[in-house]
């Protein structure tokens, strides 16, 4: 025997209204959040990219772990950065995807 029964029933015309809207917060703080992660990546990529112009000196070999320590260490400087003090490159693709979603509904 099956005992579903459809939510939509009990909810009044305006509550599809309701929900809608909060889903579409929802997906807009999931949005203002990937966007946030996206400019951390972006950060890391620029942090390994200036690492790597710079001569490799010091009386000490790093080894694979060392790289591995200071990549890890970049990755999360990139992300403090990107959600503290943000460059503005994940808002303002916040801004261009939150727009493209407003034109095509």
């Amino acid at each position: 025997m099956n005992l579903f029964v459809d939510p939509r029933l009990y909810m009044g015309p305006d509550s599809a209204k309701l929900t809608q809207a909060a889903k579409n917060k929802r997906d807009d703080a999931a949005l203002e959040q990937t966007c946030k992660e996206f400019e951390a990546v972006m950060v890391q990529m620029m942090f390994k990219t200036m690492r790597g112009s710079q001569p490799v000196e010091g009386i000490i070999d790093m080894g694979m772990a060392g790289e591995v320590y200071r990549d890890l260490y970049d990755g999360e400087v990139a992300r403090e950065l990107a959600h503290r003090q943000s460059m503005g490159l994940g808002h303002q693709l916040y801004r261009q995807l939150a727009v493209d979603e407003v034109t095509q509904e």
